[in-house]
Formats: C-alpha cells, sequence, structure tokens
C-alpha cells in the first residue's frame, strides 16, 4: 500500500486500524497488558491511541509502546523484554482489526493445553508452485491452511524461541514459524475469512465497509425552535432567500429564523450545544452574518462529531407573506449546505389562523426535526 502514514496509524470508520486492533483485545477479560512495537516517528501517535483506550480500560488492561527494531522478530523481542509475569504471550498483526473476541480466546484456550496455538483457516484456493513463470507442482488443497494471528504462546516457550531466533540470525515470516524452529509443536485453531490483514489500497476499502456492516448503527433525533420579531428596515430573509416584503427579521444575525431552528436541531441532536453558544448574539463576529454560514459550521462540526445527516423536516409559520414560491429554493439552499439530496429535505409553510404574535403580523417562528445517524 502506498502511503507515507504507517498502515497501523491509517483510519476506517474514523480511528485508527490500530485504535480497532487493540480495542477488540481488550475486550477479551484474560488480555492484561498490551505491548505495542512501532517505528521511532509514530511513537506519540501510538501514546495516543492507547492512551484514549487506557482511560476506557483503566484498572484492567496496561499498555507500553515500544520502538521497533529492524524485523519483526527484533521488534517482538523488544517488547518481550516489558512482559510482565503473564502465563500466556499473543502476537497479533496491527493491521488484523477484524479479529474477533471468541476467535481470540479459543487460542488461548489451545495454546494453554499445547503450548502454542494460531489462528488459521484452510485454503479455498489452487496453490500453484512457479518457477521463472511456469507451474512447477500444484500443491495439495487438503493440506494447506493460511496463517493468521493472533499466534499465542505459553511465556517461556515464546521467550526461548526469540532468544534462539535471534542468535541464529534467521528471519522467520511469523512467530509459529519461530517456535517451530526450536522443536516447538503448534497447534492451529480455525479462524474466520473475515480476519483480514490490511496491506493493500482495496483492503483499506474492504474494511470500511466491513466496519460498516458489523457496526452497528446510531439514530438521533434533533429538535429545533426559533422565532424572531418583525421590524421596518430589515430584509426578510429565509432559507437562505431574499423574499420582498415591507418587514424583515430582527435580529443579531441576517436573522434567518428558517436555518436557525434547522441548525439548532443538528448541534442538539448531536448533543453538542445550541446555536447560541457557538455563535452568541453578543458577539460581533456574527454581526449580521449570512445564517447559511452558521449552518455550515453546524453541519461540520456535527460530522466531526461523526453524525452524518439522513434528512430534515422544518416548518415556517408566518401570516404573511406567502411563502410557497420560495419554498424550492430554500430547499435547494439546505440542500447543498448540508451535502445530502434535495429530496431529503422537507420545508413547509403554515399560518397561525391570525392568532398569536404571528397572526399579527408581529414575528415568524420556525420549527425543525433532524435525523442523524453515526
Amino acid at each position: 500500500m502506498q502511503s507515507e502514514v504507517p498502515k497501523p496509524f491509517l483510519e476506517i470508520g474514523g480511528n485508527a486500524i490500530l485504535w480497532h486492533t487493540i480495542r477488540v483485545f481488550c475486550e477479551v477479560p484474560e488480555v492484561r497488558q498490551v505491548l505495542v512495537a512501532t517505528s521511532a516517528g509514530y511513537i506519540d501517535r501510538a501514546r495516543e491511541i492507547v492512551s484514549s483506550l487506557g482511560r476506557e480500560f483503566a484498572g484492567r488492561v496496561s499498555f507500553h509502546v515500544q520502538e521497533g527494531g529492524p524485523e519483526r522478530l527484533h521488534s517482538v523481542h523488544l517488547c518481550a523484554g516489558h512482559l510482565a509475569d503473564v502465563d500466556l504471550v499473543a502476537v497479533h498483526d496491527a493491521v488484523r482489526p477484524f479479529v474477533g473476541p471468541e476467535e481470540i480466546r479459543a487460542c488461548f484456550d489451545e495454546a494453554w493445553k499445547s503450548g502454542a496455538a494460531i489462528l488459521a483457516v484452510p485454503a479455498r484456493d489452487t496453490v500453484k508452485v512457479v518457477e521463472h513463470n511456469r507451474i512447477t507442482e500444484t500443491a495439495d488443497r487438503s493440506r494447506l491452511w493460511l496463517a493468521q494471528t493472533p499466534q499465542v504462546f505459553r511465556r517461556q516457550i515464546f521467550l526461548d524461541a526469540c532468544e534462539k531466533a535471534i542468535a541464529s540470525g534467521i528471519n522467520f515470516t511469523d512467530d509459529a514459524a519461530m517456535v517451530e524452529h526450536n522443536g516447538g509443536n503448534v497447534s492451529v485453531v480455525q479462524g474466520s475469512y473475515s480476519n483480514i490483514k490490511i496491506t493493500y489500497p482495496q483492503d483499506l476499502q474492504m474494511a470500511e465497509t466491513m466496519l460498516g456492516n458489523t457496526r452497528e448503527t446510531e439514530f438521533r433525533t434533533g429538535f429545533g425552535y426559533d422565532v424572531h420579531q418583525l421590524t421596518e428596515g430589515r430584509r426578510l430573509i429565509l432559507g437562505g432567500v431574499d423574499i420582498p416584503h415591507e418587514k424583515g427579521l430582527l435580529g443579531h444575525s441576517d436573522a434567518d429564523v428558517l436555518l436557525h431552528t434547522i441548525t439548532d436541531a443538528l448541534l442538539g441532536g448531536a448533543a453538542l450545544g445550541d446555536l447560541g453558544h457557538f455563535y452568541p448574539d453578543t458577539d460581533q463576529e456574527f454581526k449580521d452574518v449570512d445564517s447559511r454560514l452558521l449552518l455550515r459550521d453546524a453541519v461540520k462540526r456535527v460530522n466531526e462529531a461523526g453524525f452524518a445527516i439522513v434528512n430534515v423536516d422544518a416548518t415556517v409559520v408566518a401570516e404573511r407573506p406567502k411563502l410557497a414560491p420560495h419554498i424550492a429554493q430554500m430547499k435547494a439552499n439546505i440542500a447543498a449546505d448540508l451535502s445530502i439530496d434535495i429530496d431529503r429535505i422537507s420545508v413547509k409553510a403554515t399560518t397561525s389562523e391570525k392568532i398569536g404574535f404571528v397572526g399579527r403580523q408581529e414575528g415568524i417562528s420556525a420549527m425543525a426535526t433532524v435525523m442523524l445517524k453515526k
């Protein structure tokens, strides 16, 4: 994968792959310590990731970030030096975030009995041995398994194999091969084909899809309400549309009551606060500001909180003027500012049947409901 950022620090679902991977292990009750080996330039980033998880799993799991060595073998050996007094050691690829807690526990159980165990899956494709672009042999697929991680070992078996491998200078492609070379027997626990190793760009795309399929979707509803007084000498702006009328709405900004209520609903649905918190009428920065700018800023905040906007349903309550001729443009403006399809925007207009301050044409009110998903 061509990227300046090491693969474990690329993001899927808004978090680093490493974050997802470590979190799965933290969900396994038997896990007491997590050791991370990374390059010198990413030690601080790795510490940020484990720090966020440390707050969630405080008191049960401890974390240590270690600068890795030139090869995998050297990295696991360096981490081994920081092992606490544990019975089992699990080595896992940081870019395999889809291993399941039940698979990890099955590996632990087997390693406890046999001394060493790895996750693996039967080969589903026919494997050819090729030399100089010619097939020289077709392997017996019934005997072939594809090794995965975690690879779990009794602590002393792992440490002995590490030390002898370092002394021999042999570069093993996985830790099981290192233990095998040292005379150990390694058992196989059947894993899952979804336990992919994110190596190529298409793997990253697949991981995003898999994460979306496995992650529970959270829906939120936001409600907004606003009212502004009608006064002479002001423009009447609703939904970003300048509407001809003898009066306009009074306010610190352009007083677009429709956009204000949608903005408030978005912020409320994401539990971020309200319009006055982010854009107070005491701040001269927002004097006569275009409310579409405030709406776009609120959308950015909602997106950064991990939410996508599903739809908006809004109602403007005004005795005059007639708003029906302008609703199509209002919807177009709102859809553009929210970056969603226009068919997800509903804007309705009604009167208050000459009752109350709206009926007396003293002001205009609006209310909106939005749905967010995460």
